[in-house]
């Protein structure tokens, strides 16, 4: 298939989407209805034989039942990961007080999974329609979670794999439009041209500044840690879900939670930031 073609009516679906937009019923303020939620997305593609997948069984990574592309989708040769960016106004208004998250950015975490979900399911549907098996896992009914914080299938691994970019100390994945957006993938019999990673480690694209970890509410960062425990993410969501309620005059009667202070005034907040490691080549 022309992969550039689909990319391109991909990012037209996004443009054109309802859901990237805030509606009326939705708005917690007046001033947010029509808010555009994501940005032109990245796309990053991985043989669904990479043996970076089957790297995910191990216990440190994942899990030892989580599943590998192939369980997914018998036929199955190519994956597909996609990474929405925030708009600049999410990013910024939830830069602008560290100790709760902005209105903007709670509609970026419940209305933006609207709009990857929907995202996803065009590029499902869009697969099918030209004659290829396709599945998306994140709402597949065998999506299971396994244990806390732990599901048989990772955005964010699958993301890393693909060539989207790195771990961050937060746990966050770093991109080359940053790190703070939401990701979705889809696994197709469709053989498309496989992305390039331009690293080799988890952390690569992660300097160890510490910014996160200054700026979390809650001290769920410790950057005097390993990078790989440096994340606690018990206190993490706690506090995610002590913001969670009902917002005063929402007419849908919605439920809002988030945080995100690790994704916004950091040096990987739009890209990838300076000294990070390149693969060479």
């Amino acid at each position: 298939m022309d992969f550039a073609q689909f990319k391109e009516e991909a990012v037209g679906f996004l443009h054109d989407s309802a859901h990237n937009y805030i509606a009326v019923q939705d708005a917690l303020r007046d001033d947010l209805i029509g808010m555009q939620i994501f940005d032109e997305p990245l796309f990053g593609v991985a043989s669904a034989d990479d043996p970076l997948f089957a790297g995910l069984l191990n216990p440190e990574a994942v899990h030892p039942d989580y599943w590998l592309p192939h369980q997914w989708l018998a036929e199955a040769k190519s994956v597909i990961s996609c990474f929405l960016p925030f708009t600049s106004q999410i990013k910024k208004a939830n830069a602008m007080d560290m100790s709760a998250p902005a209105d903007e950015w709670l509609h970026g975490r419940i209305e933006g999974q609207e709009m990857v979900s929907a995202f996803g399911t065009y590029l499902r549907d869009k697969l099918i329609e030209a004659g290829y098996d396709t599945v998306l896992p994140s709402t597949d009914p065998r999506f299971k979670m396994l244990e806390p914080y732990k599901s048989n299938w990772s955005e964010r691994h699958t993301a890393y794999i693909c060539g989207l970019g790195t771990f961050g100390m937060s746990k966050g994945l770093i991109t080359a439009k940053g790190i703070a957006g939401r990701f979705c993938s889809v696994i197709t019999t469709a053989e498309l041209p496989i992305t390039k990673r331009s690293y080799s480690g988890l952390y690569d694209y992660c300097t160890r500044c510490g910014k996160c970890a200054k700026n979390c509410p809650v001290g769920a960062i410790d950057s005097s840690c390993d990078i790989n425990i440096a994340k606690k993410h018990e206190p993490c969501d706690k506090f995610v879900y002590t913001t969670n309620g009902l917002k005063p005059n929402q007419p849908n009667h919605k439920k809002y939670f988030g945080c995100g202070k690790c994704q916004v005034n950091v040096p990987c907040e739009n890209g990838i930031p300076k000294g990070a490691k390149m693969a060479e080549g």
